[in-house]
């Protein structure tokens, strides 16, 4: 599923040319059966179905949820599963149809994600319990969590056990011919930057297959330290998708690793926020706008497009500034033979802060629809509420405080749940020493937010407020709650981190 770059970041070509391998040991990628156990290859990385995953998209699909039913052939997985329930009746489905509807969404890419980050963190049937505290899963997923009594009931009465084994053939069809595919695209990946096999400290990047979503989805999630992409149906595999989460799955860790070198270089986060098309995540985290960046430039280079150099320029003027140093510096990576691991921080270093100021100085950005990426989050058309809220974090970056929460009263005077001004207000209450108005905006936002980034910030504020209130109790609950969804954003994750090993505010 595509999306722009106001929503999201996920873009790749397909794959045109064989790596040689410099010195690597190639990962495996296991490809585990229907009725097995999820196996873990070395390095991590899986392709399997997922029992509750599949149990929770055939429950909407029995309540309603028909998004691209009118492209699934009348022999397809999806019609055979509503044909299997509908002959067994089962007495929880008028429950479960008034449940997705009061919970249905407009988009149909975000309604169907909150459910797939629901079945992500389900636990196998038939209890399908939560593998983290209900307190601390990801607002998309908390939204619908209480879905899971009639998923329960549902999988007894609809004999989904039966069904699930009779499906065996058609999702080992679907591995079969998705798996060549996944491995030469990993393999690339992994020759590419040099990363030996068992790099990865017990991390995982699983591939799940969802045969009951409308065809073409790939949405990619990270919770904690593992890595999930859920692919639907499609005639034509969104390989590049697959690969870039991977790309993630690979240099997010770097990221982590020399945080240090790469905040020496974050005045240039100043330069990519007048750029319209950007989305606010990468606006708010130099370290994710700075992965991001390298995965894209990596891409032009294992890809090679013709005239790579309009690629660099359209995705600069997108916002992503630092496609064109990357690229540069990628050149030059070739040409030695250190893997990524030694190389990137040399590269980080390398980068030189009035060099791209120059560079940028004669950029005029590109408006939000001219860039079209892939996304693990759903399409957010721009409106004049939008416009203020980037009025109101512009005015947080550069201190006026005053002026911030002039704007964000405005949107809040017309919508009071407004997420991104509950939050911007929470900040400015925190910078201007009012924790107690601080804590209520923040909690306010927590109850509403659909933002993995601002629910992850909101509650290591509020961990932060606790502390220094010398609650430590309360605010490791709340850096707990972080740690699920703050691995998408590398400042968080570390924030979560440092919270959760002393008191914010103590001495080291």
């Amino acid at each position: 599923m595509l999306t722009d770059l106001a929503s999201g970041r996920r873009n790749a070509s397909k794959p045109e040319f064989l790596l040689r391998v410099l010195g690597a040991t190639i990962m495996a990628v296991a490809f585990a059966g229907v009725g097995a156990a999820p196996a873990l290859a070395q390095g991590g990385v899986t392709l399997v179905p997922n029992e509750a995953l599949f149990t929770v998209l055939a429950a909407i699909n029995l309540a309603g949820y028909d998004a691209g039913l009118d492209s699934e052939p009348a022999t397809g997985t999806r019609h055979e599963v509503r044909a299997w329930c509908a002959r067994r009746q089962p007495e929880v489905l008028g429950a479960l149809t008034r449940f997705y509807r009061v919970h249905q969404l407009a988009d149909p890419s975000a309604d169907l994600g909150q459910y797939l980050s629901l079945g992500l963190l389900l636990g196998p049937p038939p209890d399908f319990k939560p593998t983290v505290a209900e307190a601390d899963l990801p607002p998309d997923a908390a939204a619908v969590k209480e879905i899971v009594p009639l998923l329960q009931r549902f999988y007894r009465e609809a004999d989904l056990e039966e069904l699930w084994l009779r499906l065996q053939p058609t999702y080992d069809a679907t591995i079969s011919a998705w798996g060549p595919q996944v491995r030469q695209s990993i393999t690339k990946a992994d020759a590419y930057l040099r990363f030996p096999s068992g790099a990865y400290l017990g991390r995982t990047y699983a591939i799940d297959i969802g045969l009951l979503g409308a065809p073409d989805q790939v949405q990619a999630r990270i919770y904690g330290e593992n890595y999930y992409v859920v692919v639907t149906s499609s005639e034509d595999l969104q390989i590049a998708d697959i690969r870039h989460q991977y790309l993630h799955f690979l240099l997010d860790p770097l990221a982590l690793k020399y945080a240090f070198e790469i905040h020496q270089k974050e005045a240039l986060a100043a330069l990519a926020r007048p750029a319209p098309a950007l989305g606010t995540d990468f606006k708010e985290d130099f370290s994710l706008l700075l992965t991001e960046c390298l995965i894209r430039a990596v891409e032009l280079r294992m890809d090679k497009p013709p005239q790579p150099e309009k690629h660099v320029d359209q995705m600069m003027k997108a916002g992503l500034i630092l496609v064109p140093y990357f690229y540069d510096a990628l050149g030059d990576y070739a040409e030695q033979a250190a893997a990524m691991s030694t190389y990137y921080k040399q590269m980080i270093l390398g980068m030189a802060i009035p060099k791209e100021r120059q560079r940028l100085a004669g950029v005029k950005f590109s408006p939000p629809a001219e860039v079209r990426m892939a996304a693990s989050h759903p399409v957010v058309r721009r409106t004049a509420a939008d416009t203020l809220l980037d009025q109101g974090d512009n005015l947080i970056y550069e201190g006026k405080y005053a002026e911030a929460k002039t704007v964000f009263s405005i949107v809040l005077s017309t919508d009071d749940r407004n997420e991104r001004a509950l939050f911007g207000m929470a900040v400015v209450a925190s910078n201007t020493r009012k924790p107690d108005i601080a804590e209520d905006y923040f909690k306010r936002t927590v109850e509403v937010a659909r933002s993995l980034r601002l629910a992850a910030w909101s509650h290591i504020y509020l961990g932060r407020i606790y502390d220094l209130e010398g609650n430590r109790k309360q605010a490791l609950a709340q850096y707990h709650a972080a740690s699920l969804t703050a691995g998408a954003f590398p400042d968080a994750w570390r924030a979560v981190q440092n919270g959760l090993a002393q008191a914010f505010g103590s001495k080291p």
